[in-house]
């Protein structure tokens, strides 16, 4: 994690965001300390946040409000809603068989609650500046409303709403360049990435004929090195080749793949060279070892070894199998093939599939191996020349 940087050590600043730990200890643990003491009941308060503009909390609720002066312009404001107002009452003076209404507090319940209020800002008071201003800044303050939710008896009562001027709110230091963090105190956290083992270049009738057992070279790709793709970066990185994934391949196999390949295109699709490409299945690495491939270093993958390879054309997996090595290059082994839905293309121009019913019910025209769930527009072709 890298620091901020800056020519000096501390900023005085007020951000809503970087000064709520300010908030927090001078506002929040203030009240619930003054409350605590003032009562000696059960009265729990949690702070719900600081805001500059007009509360949302204010609304639709009816408050006991004192204005507590300052200096000569100033005051700060402490409401109280009504609700939270009648708990306390009943909590401290003990309930009533009359109905509450707020503005029928007797004398003895509204001095009650005034006294609440000068005693909350009595221990909030002491970081807060008081010194007199000219009236145009004055004009072009601002307030900051803390908000507390309350709870009497564990039970939610109301809210209490503390409005103090921005002048009178101190610029707080904040250390800009203290690192709290390193990459080593996460290294063992797991993160999602793809691992690209290789790709190649494979004709569209080639895809067609896949089956299971078949092996497919990847003619771009090492056994020594491999790529992982997070947050749209990719990084090639060195690995110890597994042992394990050595195979040899007979000579019948080697016949048959060659003459795949050289299979003569039926028509110009089949010819169209497409990527394809072998990834791996969920791939989980520690933040430790992407740290490690950033910098180059030889990793061991052991692990990733044991995971599915898929064999994918543009968005479209074809096949899935296990990862072998050929040589010096990586190959698939197929153990399955996948099925390739049909474009919804299709269902959209019914025309298009009344002319071909015909020509696939006649049987001297019979269908290529694989054609059956198979289609072209399945894969976008970038070509210009067609």
């Amino acid at each position: 994690m890298t620091a901020l940087k800056s020519d000096v050590n501390t900023k005085k600043t007020k951000n809503l965001v970087k000064d709520y730990p300010w908030f927090y200890s001078n506002i929040y643990e203030k009240i619930q300390e003054a409350t605590e003491k003032f009562f000696q009941k059960d009265i729990n308060l949690r702070f719900m946040g600081v805001s500059t503009d007009e509360n949302i909390f204010v609304y639709g609720d009816e408050y006991f409000v004192n204005q507590i002066p300052v200096s000569k312009n100033s005051v700060v404001k402490v409401k109280i809603s009504a609700n939270l107002v009648s708990s306390i009452l009943d909590v401290v003076l003990g309930g009533s068989d009359t109905p509450f209404k707020l503005n029928s507090l007797t004398d003895i319940e509204a001095m009650l609650m005034k006294s609440y209020t000068i005693f909350l800002y009595k221990h909030i008071e002491e970081p807060l500046i008081k010194t007199e201003l000219n009236r145009k800044v004055l004009e072009n303050s601002k307030d900051y409303n803390f908000t507390f939710f309350a709870q009497c008896n564990n039970k939610h009562s109301g809210k209490i709403i503390i409005t103090i001027p921005d002048y009178m709110i101190p610029e707080i230091e904040h250390n800009i360049n203290k690192e709290h963090f390193s990459i080593s105190d996460f290294k063992n956290s797991r993160v999602k990435v793809k691992l690209n083992a290789g790709s190649a270049k494979i004709a569209l009738n080639e895809i067609q004929t896949i089956e299971t057992g078949d092996i497919i070279l990847l003619d771009d790709s090492n056994v020594n090195r491999m790529s992982v793709v997070w947050d749209d970066k990719k990084i090639n990185f060195n690995i110890n080749p597994n042992p394990s994934l050595i195979v040899s391949v007979s000579n019948n196999g080697g016949k048959e793949m060659e003459e795949t390949a050289n299979a003569k295109p039926q028509n110009m699709w089949d010819s169209i060279l497409v990527d394809i490409v072998a990834e791996f299945d969920n791939v989980k690495l520690t933040l430790g070892e992407l740290k490690q491939i950033s910098e180059g270093l030889v990793i061991d993958l052991g692990s990733v070894y044991e995971n599915k390879v898929r064999l994918r054309v543009e968005n479209q997996v074809v096949a899935t199998g296990e990862l072998v090595i050929l040589n010096d290059r990586y190959g698939v082994r197929i153990d399955k093939v996948a099925k390739v839905k049909s474009n919804e293309v299709k269902k959209e121009q019914p025309a298009k599939q009344e002319a071909k019913a015909p020509v696939k019910e006649n049987p001297k025209q019979a269908p290529k191996k694989g054609d059956e769930n198979f289609d072209y527009s399945d894969f976008e072709i970038e070509d210009e020349s067609i």
